[in-house]
């Protein structure tokens, strides 16, 4: 495992807690292992599809087996039923369904390997809604980053659309978020719409 150390200036405001004299190295570890997404890589192969991409989502029928009585939908999919325990089954969330800001927030300086060169970004909680006449939610919540010219304007409740990754690396950053009406020129560096979705 190869690891890259150098020595961190001592301006640097990691050292602002230290009550003694100390040194300090910034550390890079390059690991190479092999990751399995197991039950859910479905999913991951439904959001590597850039323009054909599909969002996929699993569900339990056995609506007896649940504490509230009613068939339960996961998105991120859940392979077995949390309730119940039985096997879940997959579907494709249609085109129609629509997608809302439940909660965010902005991730300043932190988001993960597969947004740090996004930085600031907003974390937030979707919700899905079906195109059914109840216009059922799913009994799960998606976090997301969504990709926004003015972090500020976000607010619970926004309507939002996916994106995906035209060239996918097989990670959960394969689908971002944009407000609803986005316009192309304004996606995201490398995202497209899919023709499920359209934006």
């Amino acid at each position: 495992m190869p690891v890259n150390d150098t020595y961190l200036d001592p301006k640097d405001r990691a050292y602002n807690p230290a009550k003694t004299e100390v040194v300090m190295v910034r550390r890079q570890v390059f690991i190479d292992y092999k990751k399995s997404y197991g039950g859910i890589s479905p999913y991951i192969n439904g959001i590597m599809g850039g323009t054909r991409a599909r969002l996929l989502f699993t569900f339990c029928e056995n609506a007896e087996g649940h504490d509230y009585g009613k068939v339960l939908r996961f998105q991120v999919p859940r392979v077995d039923c949390p309730e119940c325990y039985g096997r879940t089954e997959w579907a494709a969330l249609p085109g129609e369904t629509r997608f809302f800001i439940d909660t965010l927030s902005t991730a300043v300086e932190l988001a993960g390997i597969s947004f740090k060169d996004r930085l600031p970004v907003t974390v937030s909680w979707v919700r899905a809604h079906l195109p059914d006449p109840e216009f059922t939610e799913l009994d799960t919540l998606v976090a997301g980053m969504v990709d926004s010219d003015d972090y500020k304007k976000l607010k619970r409740g926004d309507e939002l659309r996916p994106v995906f990754r035209d060239d996918p690396i097989a990670n959960f950053s394969d689908v971002m978020w944009v407000r609803a009406g986005t316009p192309k020129k304004a996606f995201p560096e490398g995202y497209v719409a899919s023709k499920h979705y359209p934006v």
